[in-house]
């Protein structure tokens, strides 16, 4: 057993098991979630057939909050827990704007992220997964927010995913930008979202640059 394991208390033990055994599970769900909310932004549904599908994803979110309670709940410092969810509490209690349930699916995306514990292997998932669907995810919430709105200039989907993706790449064209509030709040995501993408991806050359540098002194050491 690790020294950490020692030193952590029986109600941190329970956490850690809980999210074990919970996180792919609900990273599964997450992706149903956002299927669902795709479904429900680019077709066009009957109204009861929309209802259907949004309560779908209520329930679904349901079990996300669900899982939010159990942790808080089973933690022994509930103070130091909500500071490190703060995000995820936000996204909780996020106001019930249409636009803004895509946030719910960028929350439910971070399960993804509890797959693993390696630094490494969480940064692979959220580059080699996480920023696609968070690109997608965004282009699905400002499409839904801008497409009907008198004046936009983001009026179909294919418009929508080359704006997010001119944003999180922080190029930032013009062409297209969102004239909502909802869009607005989404882009700022976005942009944060980008600049620590080019962050991660900077640090991630450079790791594997001076790794490989490291194996090249330690194999000319070796042969003298």
């Amino acid at each position: 057993m690790s020294d950490s394991s020692e030193l952590a208390s029986p109600r941190e033990l329970a956490v850690q098991r809980w999210e074990r055994f919970s996180t792919i599970p609900l990273a599964l769900l997450a992706l149903i979630y956002l299927a669902l909310y795709a479904f429900e932004v680019l077709s066009h549904l009957a109204p009861a057939i929309r209802n259907q599908v949004i309560g779908a994803s209520d329930a679904i979110w349901i079990l996300f909050i669900i899982d939010f309670v159990t942790r808080f709940v089973m933690h022994d410092n509930k103070a130091n827990f909500l500071r490190r969810n703060v995000i995820e509490m936000i996204g909780l209690a996020l106001p019930m704007f249409r636009a803004f349930r895509m946030f719910r699916v960028i929350i439910a995306i971070g399960f993804l992220s509890r797959v693993t514990q390696s630094l490494q292997a969480r940064i692979g998932i959220y580059l080699g997964l996480i920023i696609p669907l968070l690109v997608f995810t965004c282009a699905l919430g400002v499409f839904d927010a801008e497409h009907a709105v008198k004046g936009a200039t983001i009026t179909n989907f294919g418009d929508a995913l080359w704006w997010a993706l001119v944003t999180i790449a922080t190029v930032g064209y013009g062409d297209y930008s969102p004239i909502t509030f909802e869009g607005r709040v989404i882009a700022v995501l976005l942009m944060f979202s980008g600049i620590a993408m080019l962050s991660l991806v900077t640090v991630t050359f450079a790791s594997w640059f001076l790794g490989r540098l490291d194996l090249e002194v330690t194999k000319r050491k070796r042969k003298k």
